[in-house]
């Protein structure tokens, strides 16, 4: 028998993922969930912690809220160790200049609410994700219980598109100095991260084509049918306007994060797991992301996840013309323009059947772009 000690195994790279609006154990995947599953994969020890969740949560309507009674606790899912953090209250934006001075005071005291659960992460931690809003007013934190840990800005949204409270920002670029690279979804975001024009990389969504294999026949009845998966910005009066022009289709919406009555050709469909509307994507004649206009929304034309998965199976898709870029298969119209949404959706059922493959890359490779974006010389923004 041989003496020789066995190797060494190498160090698991301790990763943890910070999000104000997500938690790894939704039914939907967003970008930040694909990003969090690829790493624990790849053989990353990966903690996941949703914050911003309290009773507001409850008359929001929050998607984690079936997770109440699991929150302030560890759990570990598909290898991911997730937490969901419970408090009494939570600050947020109001749109209204008085109350949102006022809740500006609250978000420091927040962000220092104790949480031995957390900062026991925080400081065991190699890389700190940060995705995009309120979860970056916890970087001084962060830095403060870890000096040597690496803190990335995962830019998934726009902070004004997602109506982030004024704080959020001021904060952001207070402690640029702590953080040691901004990933951006798109390129046309550049002009709000000026302040670490030096760090900027760019970081796009992924494809696993494993998910995409065994997809299952089609749950449809009617030989045409439109899909819309998700419920960022999601603009109902689409429907309103465009459904009843087309009495042959039967337009699905999946996820839309409200309940809402549409004419009779219109099926409103609670949150499913990501596999789940799969079959609905591609078995669609075509996909609508009707998101509604806000401001610097232009970046959806690049960073839109919605809008990949479709092009990915290979339909067409309308959407507004601000997140058609330049993809000759989505269909643009202009926002609150009912006959120009009934014109898009015409010239995209046009178009069924016409869209050609695209490569992606994984979400293997787009969540080591993330951790280690010097490794990909294409991954760089040079900003003016």
């Amino acid at each position: 028998m041989s003496d020789k000690p066995a190797p060494a195994q190498p160090k698991r790279s301790r990763v943890v993922i910070l999000s104000a609006f997500q938690d790894y154990r939704t039914p939907k995947r967003a970008s930040i969930h694909q990003v969090a599953h690829a790493l624990a994969q790849d053989g990353c020890d990966v903690s996941f912690i949703s914050t911003r969740f309290s009773l507001i949560s409850k008359k929001k309507g929050d998607s984690r809220l079936f997770l109440w009674d699991q929150a302030n606790a560890w759990h570990k899912v598909d290898g991911v160790n997730c937490y969901l953090w419970r408090t009494p209250l939570h600050p947020f934006a109001t749109n209204n200049a008085v109350a949102d001075a006022v809740m500006a005071k609250l978000f420091p005291l927040f962000a220092r609410l104790p949480n031995a659960d957390i900062d026991g992460a925080f400081q065991a931690a190699d890389y700190i994700v940060i995705e995009s809003s309120v979860a970056a007013i916890f970087i001084d934190r962060i830095k403060r219980l870890n000096p040597t840990a690496k803190i990335i800005y995962y830019a998934t949204d726009r902070l004004d598109t997602v109506g982030a409270h004024p704080y959020v920002r001021r904060h952001l670029v207070k402690n640029a100095r702590h953080i040691d690279h901004v990933c951006l979804r798109s390129t046309k975001m550049v002009s709000d991260f000026l302040w670490a024009k030096d760090r900027l990389y760019r970081a796009e969504f992924g494809i696993d084509p494993a998910d995409f294999e065994t997809v299952g026949p089609s749950p449809y009845t009617a030989q045409r049918n439109a899909v819309a998966v998700g419920s960022m910005l999601f603009d109902e009066s689409f429907f309103h306007a465009v459904a009843p022009q087309f009495p042959d289709v039967h337009f699905h919406v999946i996820g839309c994060g409200k309940s809402f009555k549409g004419p009779d050709n219109v099926f409103v469909h609670k949150e499913m797991p990501f596999r789940a509307t799969l079959p609905y994507i591609k078995h669609a004649s075509i996909g609508i992301a009707p998101y509604r206009l806000a401001p610097g929304v232009e970046y959806l034309a690049e960073s839109s996840l919605k809008l990949g998965q479709y092009e990915y199976l290979q339909i067409p898709a309308v959407c507004p013309d601000f997140a058609v870029g330049a993809n000759p298969f989505r269909a643009g119209y202009v926002s609150n323009d009912p006959a120009s949404m009934i014109a898009a959706t015409e010239k995209a059922l046009a178009l069924a059947g016409q869209v050609p493959a695209r490569h992606f890359s994984t979400w293997t490779e787009v969540a080591d772009r993330v951790l280690r974006p010097e490794n990909y010389p294409d991954a760089r923004i040079v900003a003016d």
